[in-house]
């Protein structure tokens, strides 16, 4: 038989605004019919419980990302120099199970003939899923910190630019936090 439990309504606002919370003193008890209870306010013979608040993650603003230059209308010269960045996602993200993750990148001037992207997560190749070979799909990533990287190639291999590498979060629900912190739209 499963024991029966009952909270009293502050004892559950609290437990509820635990991800706020910086930590919280709650009664535990069990009265003669064998029902636990629960309550913010003390009781005979109740265990004190320490609630601590939930672990959250206070993102940093994200500079503006530079405006996208003009497309170009001809080609660059051959021995014109690149600059390249990775546009999305945005650095430092914090992402709420994900089924995947879109990395797009791009070039200034566009990418010549024969000159391509070259894009790593966490030092893993993906390859692109445009025909203009500037997005990129990573599906199904774990939980943690990844770390995007981008090079545009010649057609000999060589690098003819490096992307400044961004970093993002994938958070996932676990059994002490089943709901997602976002709230949908």
């Amino acid at each position: 038989m499963r024991p029966v439990v009952r909270c009293s309504l502050a004892a559950l606002c609290l437990l509820a605004l635990s991800g706020w919370v910086a930590a919280a003193t709650l009664y535990k008890w069990v009265d003669a019919d064998g029902v636990v209870h629960y309550s913010d306010t003390p009781h005979a013979g109740a265990e004190q419980i320490q609630i601590t608040g939930a672990q959250t993650y206070h993102n940093t603003p994200v500079p503006a990302a530079p405006s996208p230059a003009a497309p170009a209308t001809a080609l660059p010269p051959a021995g014109a120099a690149y600059t390249c960045v990775i546009t999305a996602p945005a650095r430092d993200a914090a992402l709420y199970a994900p089924e995947s993750v879109e990395v797009s990148v791009q070039s200034t001037p566009a990418l010549r003939e024969g000159d391509t992207f070259s894009v790593l997560v966490d030092g893993q190749a993906l390859s692109p899923v445009s025909a203009d070979g500037q997005q990129f799909l990573m599906g199904s990533p774990e939980r943690g910190t990844h770390t995007i990287s981008a090079q545009v190639r010649g057609g000999d291999g060589s690098v003819l630019c490096n992307a400044a590498p961004i970093s993002f979060s994938v958070q996932r629900p676990s059994v002490h936090s089943p709901a997602s912190p976002i709230k949908p739209h």
